[in-house]
């Protein structure tokens, strides 16, 4: 452990700082950092205002959240690894369309969760490759709420490439945040509120827009790449330089690197993702440490062996609306 050098403190000061009721401050400096809402022992996130944290201190936010598009990617009967009948996925006798929308329910109450005591501007793009009216409006009846605007587009080229290009073409009209998201992801209830608060406090502290993926992927273990810790607003976030499709980013960088960001769609890349990664040599792109979201295409979805109570609770909610 690091040896530290404590300050001796002033207990005069103490006291009167503790009659003022003075609870933030440092305790090695005596500085005051007091923020203008109510302390309840514990970390505190104001969104788009202020930041406290017991260990770090005071932040103003300067990076602020205006509006958030989502644009939500899928293919309801592609099947995967040349499977016939039934999706081979981790999940037994699930079907894709199943799978699609469990994972939309997941993402829905997730959004919900943050708007529950924050307001910011939230479009939601539904972008449809090989689907039909039928199970298109059966994803457009899972999202209706007031609180969010949807908007229904169909690809104009068919296939993975197509659907992201699609992406790509309706994120011109995004004014700020803008988050891809593939059809098998299953998100966790706090998975936007960590998110949204993460990337302005990240974005404030390092005076640059961060790049985020939402998943502890198992794969980030075995990467010898150098990486930096950060807090978020409970998770740890790290450094990474590789991630699949999955990823909020903001239109300011969308701009900057539109050019690699269309080549994903563009031409044939190994990894599929290639373009992304020469993106990360540039500019920072963090994951959570304890994933927030759980890629259901994989073996191991997350270094979260809890994933399942996640899937079977969404599932659940899936019942209910078509029971």
């Amino acid at each position: 452990m690091f040896s530290r050098i404590l300050k001796k403190q002033n207990k005069l000061k103490r006291a009167i700082l503790k009659i003022l009721n003075v609870y933030a401050y440092d305790k090695e400096t005596l500085n005051i950092v007091n923020p203008n809402f109510n302390n309840v022992n514990g970390n505190i996130v104001k969104f788009n205002d202020k930041s406290f944290n017991f260990s770090r201190g005071y932040l103003e936010l300067s990076r602020k959240i205006k509006n958030v598009d989502f644009f939500f990617r899928y293919s309801p009967n592609n099947n995967l690894w040349n499977s016939t009948d039934r999706w081979k996925r981790i999940i037994p006798e699930i079907d894709k369309k199943t799978l699609i929308s469990v994972s939309l329910i997941s993402l829905k109450d997730s959004i919900l969760h943050f708007l529950k005591e924050n307001d910011v501007d939230v479009s939601f793009h539904l972008i449809s490759d090989n689907s039909n009216n039928d199970f298109d409006n059966r994803l457009l009846s899972i999202l209706e709420n007031k609180k969010i605007k949807i908007f229904k587009h169909k690809s104009k080229i068919k296939g993975n490439r197509g659907s992201f290009l699609e992406c790509c073409d309706q994120a011109e009209v995004s004014k700020d945040l803008i988050f891809f998201i593939e059809d098998d992801y299953l998100f966790e209830n706090e998975c936007i509120d960590e998110m949204l608060i993460t990337f302005s406090r990240l974005s404030s502290l390092l005076k640059t827009d961060v790049m985020m993926c939402p998943s502890d992927y198992p794969f980030y273990y075995d990467a010898l790449y150098k990486t930096v810790l950060h807090l978020g607003k409970r998770n740890r976030w790290r450094n990474v330089e590789e991630t699949l499709l999955t990823l909020m980013f903001s239109k300011k960088t969308f701009d900057n690197y539109k050019n690699n960001i269309r080549k994903i769609g563009e031409t044939i890349n190994k990894p599929f993702e290639l373009p992304l990664h020469e993106i990360y040599k540039k500019e920072i792109c963090v994951a959570p440490i304890s994933t927030l979201a759980h890629h259901i295409s994989r073996s191991v979805p997350s270094v979260n062996e809890e994933w399942r109570k996640t899937w079977d609770l969404n599932y659940q909610k899936f019942k209910k609306y078509y029971s």
